[in-house]
């Protein structure tokens, strides 16, 4: 089965990215080196080039769509469902009452045991994470540094970039919108924290 372009370009205008993104993450996620040219010939008319094996599933996994998405084949893609549990802030951090289970749905291919789901409020995350996504959020996954977290301090949650230095002495919280401060924890506090891996997100107008 070829590479359904429609179904492409649609997974992209989703996910917001450019192409030169869409590029720049196959290699800094993957290591796998492709032009601009190189994908824009999957969706030049007439085209009937599919990306290898390697790259669609690459691809697919950047767009949080599955490769029979992108293969045009006519089958359910979400067919599991997490629970959105609450809001939590893209800003300064506050308390809410997570205790809320309303079903989300995920691609099957996204799944994992434990997942849940929170609503963003606020902007300190903009552009990546914008206020009204619903944001999909793993516990039991491990964090590495450079990574977007939805966190409890405190008893406040929130979601930030998680970061710790490299004598894993210091934690910062990093906004992506500078108009917001860093939060910096020092780990010898007596300062709860805990941290779900954030691995994908459903856009407010999707």
């Amino acid at each position: 089965m070829s590479f359904n372009q429609e179904r492409f370009k649609q997974a992209m205008k989703n996910s917001k990215l450019t192409t030169q993104k869409l590029v720049d993450k196959l290699y800094s996620d993957f290591g796998i080196e492709i032009t601009l040219d190189g994908i824009k010939y999957y969706t030049r008319k007439g085209s009937k080039s599919s990306p290898s094996t390697e790259k669609l599933s690459a691809i697919a996994k950047i767009l949080n769509v599955t490769t029979d998405y992108l293969l045009g084949k006519d089958m359910e893609v979400i067919t599991k469902v997490i629970p959105l549990i609450g809001k939590s802030s893209c800003g300064k951090p506050k308390d809410y009452d997570l205790n809320g289970y309303e079903p989300v749905p995920i691609p099957a291919d996204m799944y994992r045991t434990g997942m849940y789901a929170i609503e963003a409020e606020g902007n300190s995350m903009t552009p990546k994470i914008n206020e009204g996504d619903i944001v999909y959020c793993c516990p039991n996954q491990v964090v590495d540094s450079g990574k977007i977290v939805h966190y409890w301090l405190d008893g406040e949650s929130g979601i930030k970039r998680y970061k710790i230095n490299e004598t894993g002495t210091i934690i910062s919280l990093i906004p992506v919108n500078s108009d917001h401060d860093i939060i910096t924890i020092h780990c010898d506090d007596n300062i709860e924290l805990r941290m779900a891996k954030v691995v994908g997100k459903i856009d407010k107008d999707f």
